[in-house]
């Protein structure tokens, strides 16, 4: 199983980027939310300028922020800069579409996206709103096609698993399967939000809070459809979003969504909320973890480190994901 990192992007994010290379991460992806993080081609300019080796890729364009003229044109540059190592991850844009106050996109929408994103790629054209469309770079841009990268489908259900199946892409989820087997066959990259806690350690420390508390904050978002359904501090978070006005509510829900918590998602950052939320534990605990998902057919571990330290991060949970080797032979750490 791979053990890859994604990054809500910040300034900083090409140096740890760099890091994660030299650590022995194989892929680096980040959020495409240029709203709320760091422009996502700078970012990965850069990161491809300060490797060598390590896969960098997007977690997820959408239909929503960008024209597919756009995207296709950003990922047709990072693949001559970084030839061989470029993913492009699609999706229908769930938390992209709440930061507009929209819906995400249907899944037969999607498709069309991905087909289309293709036929770009490939140096052909297609028709978008009525109008024929193709990306025009001449070779003396430098940029010369076709261009073929990997696609990956973000996909959290039937729907966007036969998506990517029909599309013979990979798949990024998360993990609320659970220890049942990933219900999908090919490459699976499945989402880690949490931090490996010190020895003795609490649960909420406050360097916890903070490295833990950006996945926690995600599932009091989810509300009642994620992993804190039924829980008072989901539906007291709930209850404060609803106070704002209608229309200011997907501005207020979405600070510092995935990279840092906001006001009122400290409300309700409790420790059984990180419990439930993340998949914080210690060293030990993590490499249970993730001994089970590899066990269930994940192919692929994507790792979100946050927090004010993110070298930290990325050194402890790479460490914690060694250690599951270490289960199949010593007994004490099966029940961990």
């Amino acid at each position: 199983m791979e053990i890859n990192a994604v990054f809500a992007p910040s300034i900083d994010t090409p140096d740890h980027i760099a890091l994660a290379e030299d650590l022995g991460f194989q892929r680096a992806w980040v959020y495409d939310v240029p709203l709320s993080y760091a422009d996502t081609g700078i970012t990965l300019g850069l990161a491809a300028a300060k490797t060598s080796r390590i896969r960098l890729g997007i977690s997820v364009m959408t239909p929503h922020l960008r024209h597919i003229t756009m995207n296709a044109a950003l990922i047709s540059h990072l693949a001559t800069v970084a030839p061989g190592r470029i993913d492009a991850g699609i999706g229908a844009g769930f938390t992209s579409a709440a930061y507009l106050g929209k819906k995400p996109a249907k899944w037969a929408e999607v498709e069309q996206y991905v087909e289309n994103f293709r036929t770009l790629l490939a140096g052909g054209e297609i028709e978008v709103d009525g109008t024929l469309v193709s990306l025009m770079h001449s070779p003396a841009s430098g940029i010369r096609f076709p261009i073929e990268v990997p696609i990956w489908i973000g996909a959290h259900g039937p729907k966007g698993f036969a998506c990517a199946t029909r599309q013979e892409a990979g798949v990024v989820t998360n993990p609320t399967h659970g220890d049942n087997p990933v219900p999908f066959t090919g490459p699976c990259q499945l989402t880690y939000y949490g931090t490996v806690l010190d020895d003795g350690e609490p649960i909420d420390s406050p360097r916890a809070v903070e490295a833990a508390g950006p996945g926690a904050s995600l599932a009091l978002h989810m509300g009642q459809y994620g992993p804190l359904a039924g829980m008072a501090e989901a539906e007291g978070y709930t209850a404060a979003i609803a106070g704002f006005p209608e229309e200011r509510r997907h501005l207020e829900q979405y600070r510092g969504h995935l990279i840092q918590p906001n006001e009122i998602d400290r409300r309700f950052l409790t420790a059984e909320v990180i419990r439930r939320g993340t998949m914080t534990g210690t060293a030990t605990e993590i490499a249970a973890i993730l001994r089970r998902l590899e066990d269930a057919g994940a192919t692929a571990v994507l790792y979100q480190p946050a927090g004010p330290d993110i070298p930290r991060e990325l050194r402890t949970f790479l460490a914690a994901a060694e250690l599951r080797h270490d289960l199949a032979t010593t007994p004490s750490l099966q029940s961990a």
